[in-house]
């Protein structure tokens, strides 16, 4: 079971002081609960609060600072913060004639305690308004309305920007009220968050998503099939535009990951989305991505977009401020450099071996990516697949020719060590090959790639590397099938090794038994090309290698 670092189910606490410990301008209170902007913007006239459950950092207690909030208050996680730390919170950032601008999201714990306060902070002299964020597709039609999700982000984002130009309370509420009346949000997840006390928030089966699924651990109405990426960013998109409908001044959109999503995936993701966006003529103002509204770790994204229409919105949205709210840029025309090409490859002809010789190793992706995870970094299953796959599409026309598209694939496209030193082993095997390729040749070519592996990477037989599997078979005069033996038995043998070379030389001992991924690859490899060659290998058996 997975369970939490934080040995508190109710760190929120600690983790305000931790904020207050890394930041130059938060303050923080332990009893009650809130933080607060120390740095304020001389020209604020209006204090802007807002808060919500723990567990959705950096909202709302990394928006604290100028251009963004002056008060956040965070319940226990996924719980609403109580009326009392909202009025403490107020109180100890107003001064006299302060107008007081609520921030809320459309849950029922929040919606009434933010109520409490306003009323509360009302009776004491203070003059409050309230903007109530609900912009979730995905609770479309429920009877208390329709979640505050990511647009929560948006508005605070560009009503902090308005309260430093010196805004009043009315002017900020139209704003915050339009910003939010035009804009909407979908969430999708494919693993639920880890509960603070330890486990899983909910389970999603494989192959499965939850479709419009809530920040605060609760799953979605609709369960479906994984459609992949391309099929799931259209139909999100889609749907919010359908949602929103026209927009004068094009769209602010918001990429942003529920905790447990790379940057990496959500880059991809944002690359998408603009893809859509202009496949539907919907114009993109600014685009950002990021982890800015989180539940938890889940393993989920959302997209938000704001329909834009007044130009002012664009202009707060891209003023500078000192939180963790998105930085965005303007949007603009990003043309991908387009550098030097293989000039004669769309000539070339197909190959049908390397056609196959991609599928095969494509099927063994994920299980040569398993056996490196064990000791490495679980990529070699992915980087031999893709140089095979970018090799067929160079094709070939007899086995010379095949080696030279497989070298040039390995060493001109494949990043990590693994690629270039495969495309090392293959140019000379490929250089040696000749018009004839016979398994002299090859073997001749083999020893070649050997000696130059050797002195690139330093690695010799012993040290668990690809070399153990390359070297014994490079002994024999021809690629046949007693080279393809040895190689076998070669990484067989680098189960009773520990490393010298590489990433699992940090593992020591834990690699034991497990045989070195690179050397199981050589030798599947090796075996292919004698294969094509037209070496009998007769019952030679390498399934056991993957075990």
């Amino acid at each position: 079971m997975s369970t939490p670092f934080s040995p508190d189910e109710s760190p929120h606490v600690e983790a305000l002081r931790g904020l207050a410990l890394t930041s130059d301008v938060v303050g923080y209170s332990a009893d009650p609960v809130f933080a607060w902007n120390r740095d304020r913007d001389p020209a604020r006239r209006v204090v802007l609060a807002s808060g919500g459950g723990a567990g959705h950092e950096p909202m709302h207690a990394g928006f604290l600072g100028r251009g963004g909030l002056d008060v956040a208050v965070p319940g226990e996680v996924f719980t609403s913060p109580h009326n009392g730390q909202i009025v403490a919170g107020v109180q100890q950032v107003a001064r006299s004639g302060d107008e007081v601008l609520l921030i809320v999201k459309n849950y029922t714990g929040d919606v009434i305690n933010f109520a409490i306060a306003a009323e509360r902070l009302t009776a004491d002299g203070c003059r409050v308004a309230t903007v109530l964020v609900e912009d979730d597709l995905g609770s479309e039609g429920a009877a208390v309305g329709r979640r505050g999700t990511g647009a929560t982000v948006v508005i605070e984002k560009i009503l902090g920007a308005a309260a430093d130009a010196g805004d009043g309370l009315e002017e900020l509420q139209r704003l915050g009220e339009a910003v939010a009346e035009r804009s909407r949000s979908l969430a999708v997840a494919r693993a639920s968050h880890t509960r603070p006390g330890g486990g899983a928030g909910f389970e999603v089966g494989d192959g499965l998503l939850e479709y419009g699924v809530g920040i605060h651990g609760e799953t979605a109405a609709e369960t479906i099939e994984d459609p992949g990426l391309e099929a799931l960013v259209e139909r999100m998109v889609n749907e919010l535009l359908d949602a929103l409908g026209e927009a004068e001044h094009g769209h602010l959109v918001m990429v942003n990951g529920l905790g447990g999503v790379s940057n990496l995936e959500l880059a991809h993701i944002s690359a998408r989305v603009a893809e859509v966006m202009a496949d539907r003529d919907a114009p993109v103002a600014s685009l950002v991505s990021g982890t800015f509204i989180s539940a938890l770790d889940m393993r989920g994204f959302s997209i938000t977009v704001t329909a834009v229409d007044d130009p002012g919105w664009i202009d707060h949205w891209l003023a500078p401020h000192a939180t963790a709210l998105p930085r965005p840029v303007a949007a603009g025309v990003v043309e991908p450099h387009q550098g030097a090409t293989d000039e004669s490859a769309g000539s070339r002809e197909s190959s049908a071996w390397l056609d196959d010789l991609a599928e095969q190793f494509a099927a063994l992706r994920d299980p040569l990516n398993a056996l490196d995870q064990r000791t490495g970094d679980g990529d070699l299953g992915t980087n031999i697949a893709q140089g095979l796959s970018r090799a067929a599409r160079r094709g070939g026309g007899d086995l010379g020719s095949e080696l030279a598209s497989m070298a040039g694939a390995f060493l001109d496209e494949v990043g990590g060590s693994s690629g270039p030193l495969f495309g090392l082993v293959l140019s000379e095997i490929a250089r040696a090959a000749g018009d004839d390729a016979s398994p002299r040749d090859l073997g001749r070519g083999l020893r070649s790639g050997v000696e130059a592996v050797r002195r690139v990477g330093g690695a010799e037989p012993g040290d668990r590397t690809m070399i153990d599997a390359l070297a014994p078979a490079a002994e024999r005069e021809s690629l046949d099938a007693e080279a393809v033996a040895a190689a076998v038995e070669g990484a067989e043998s680098t189960r009773t090794m520990t490393a010298r070379r590489g990433r699992a030389s940090y593992l020591g001992e834990r690699v034991l038994g497990t045989p070195d991924p690179g050397a199981v690859a050589a030798a599947l490899l090796l075996r292919s090309i004698a294969e094509r060659s037209g070496a009998d290998l007769g019952d030679l058996d390498t399934s056991a290698l993957l075990d």
